[in-house]
């Protein structure tokens, strides 16, 4: 139920209790009123009884002074007095209809036997004033002893004796019935007095459970909803106010924790948002690192390459130099000696030429900018082609070259010129560092989405702490140089920079004397892209 329904209820009971108190109120004053109306009739009629029998005996004791003192008028204000007693009679029977106009059922009896007395003391005086009346005749006729005579029977037959028992009887119960009014009012007043009270402790009663009823109903809902807004105030936005129901508070609840789960759900896209921020900033914070350390990287290949180029040209250009100068040197030199000089100056030249191509391939792939032909190619046609040239190498060391093929073709794309230099780079050393009638396996294979080429020696092998360093610039090992002495240190770096721009890796594992072994795995293609 509705709190709105319940308030009404509560005006309602309140309201009714109000206007019962004010029924009860109109009532009591309208039967005091009454009763107040009854008892000053009731008055009335008792004191116009007391005068009716004042006055009747006022008359008839004029009337018997007058005959017994031989008077021949009529007595001094029996006019008057008469007219009084007619007022008085008529006094009584207007009082007595008021009287009857205002009982209920159960008097109207009594109020009509008033009325029937009142005509009966009517009817009686006027039949003692006729009798006197007679009386005053024989005696103004000048008969005298006949008139005193009537007037002694009369007085002996108790002339007014009658009339008196009805006044007085009349008086009596006029008194009987003042009497029966004040009882009645004091009842009345006595009755609503306690009705008042009784009305008003109910009254209190009912305000008080009505209170205590809707204090109850309230403390509850406003308790959670106290909690629910301090919790929201304190940033619990989880908090949920359990209110069940159909009535205000707990549409209000419903309304409290719709909003606690929209703040909730703007909270958590704040968070969110502001996480990506942090991660977008991370990010660009990363890609900064990155950029720096790519900028750091490309200076140092920067720096590498001029050290490297100024200490491998050195050679070559202090050979071509000398021999310039032994061509300029001395006079009338024969055609023979010319040509040797500038045969070694373009061998020297050639040889320069492959060392820049080498360094400015390995820059430019550690500055990711390495330059490639690529196209889709089958590897295993084209491994299959550079083991046959390595066999010339191969020959003069009496080392053999096995090569084994798991499938037919293998297909990846990538540069012919520049694959074909990775494996001769790997054949050449394989033989170079193999003992004479040694063997060399090249085997290929496809897993994975990936080709895989192995390249296996019984050389002389690698020491394990030389490993970790065998792919940088211009580093050989020390069993390496002791077994040959030729050689820059730069095919393996070479090797390494062509398999990653091919988006490959290369591996090598080596144990000293027993010979090495260099895998490499590129991303395999499919035969269609070379159709």
């Amino acid at each position: 139920m509705r709190y709105q329904t319940k308030l009404l209820i509560t005006a309602g009971l309140l309201l009714t209790m109000s206007l019962a108190a004010a029924a009860l109120a109109y009532w009591g004053v309208t039967q005091s009123h009454s009763y107040f109306s009854r008892s000053r009739i009731a008055h009335q009629q008792l004191e116009r009884q007391l005068q009716l029998s004042r006055h009747s005996q006022q008359l008839f004791k004029a009337w018997t002074d007058t005959l017994l003192t031989g008077m021949s008028n009529r007595p001094l204000g029996a006019t008057y007095l008469h007219q009084v007693i007619q007022s008085d009679l008529a006094e009584l029977k207007r009082l007595t209809e008021t009287e009857l106009a205002m009982v209920g059922p159960e008097e109207r009896k009594s109020e009509s036997a008033e009325l029937e007395r009142i005509d009966a003391i009517t009817k009686e005086f006027q039949h003692i004033l006729d009798q006197l009346g007679e009386v005053e005749q024989l005696r103004s006729r000048g008969r005298p002893d006949i008139a005193w005579a009537t007037l002694i029977t009369l007085l002996k037959g108790g002339i007014d004796q009658k009339l008196n028992q009805l006044v007085e009887v009349a008086v009596a119960d006029e008194t009987a019935e003042v009497d029966r009014i004040d009882a009645d009012a004091a009842r009345l007043l006595s009755r609503l007095e306690q009705i008042s009270q009784a009305h008003a402790v109910i009254a209190i009663l009912v305000t008080l459970a009505l209170v205590i009823l809707l204090l109850q109903r309230l403390r509850s809902p406003l308790g959670e909803l106290l909690r629910g807004t301090q919790a929201l105030a304190e940033g619990d936005l989880s908090h949920r106010i359990a209110i069940s129901g159909r009535d205000e508070f707990a549409h209000l609840g419903q309304s409290f924790n719709r909003m606690a789960t929209d703040l909730q759900a703007h909270q958590r896209a704040l968070e969110s948002a502001h996480a990506n921020l942090e991660e977008v900033v991370a990010e660009r914070t990363e890609e900064l690192h990155q950029a720096n350390q790519s900028l750091r990287k490309i200076d140092e290949t920067r720096r590498r390459f001029f050290a490297d180029m100024s200490h491998e040209l050195r050679t070559p250009l202090t050979i071509i130099r000398g021999e310039g100068e032994i061509a300029l040197r001395g006079k009338n030199k024969r055609v023979a000696e010319y040509k040797s000089s500038i045969a070694r100056i373009v061998e020297q030249a050639k040889h320069l030429s492959l060392l820049v191509n080498d360094l400015l391939f390995i820059a430019r792939q550690g500055a990711g900018a390495a330059r490639l032909n690529l196209q889709t190619i089958d590897l295993s046609g084209l491994l299959e082609k550079v083991c046959g040239d390595a066999k010339v190498i191969a020959h003069a060391k009496a080392v053999n070259i096995r090569y084994s093929n798991g499938s037919a073709h293998d297909f990846v794309r990538g540069d012919p010129a520049r694959l074909r230099q990775l494996f001769l780079v790997l054949l050449d050393n394989a033989v170079r560092y193999s003992n004479s009638k040694g063997e060399v396996k090249v085997d290929i294979a496809s897993d994975a989405g990936e080709i895989r080429v192995r390249v296996s020696d019984r050389g002389i092998g690698i020491a394990p702490e030389e490993l970790e360093v065998i792919f940088e610039r211009f580093r050989r090992g020390g069993n390496a140089m002791q077994h040959n002495e030729e050689g820059l240190g730069l095919g393996l770096p070479v090797a390494k920079a062509i398999v990653e721009a091919h988006k490959g890796r290369i591996e090598m594992a080596s144990r000293l004397g027993e010979g090495t072994t260099v895998t490499v795995a590129l991303p395999a293609s499919t035969a269609e892209a070379s159709a």
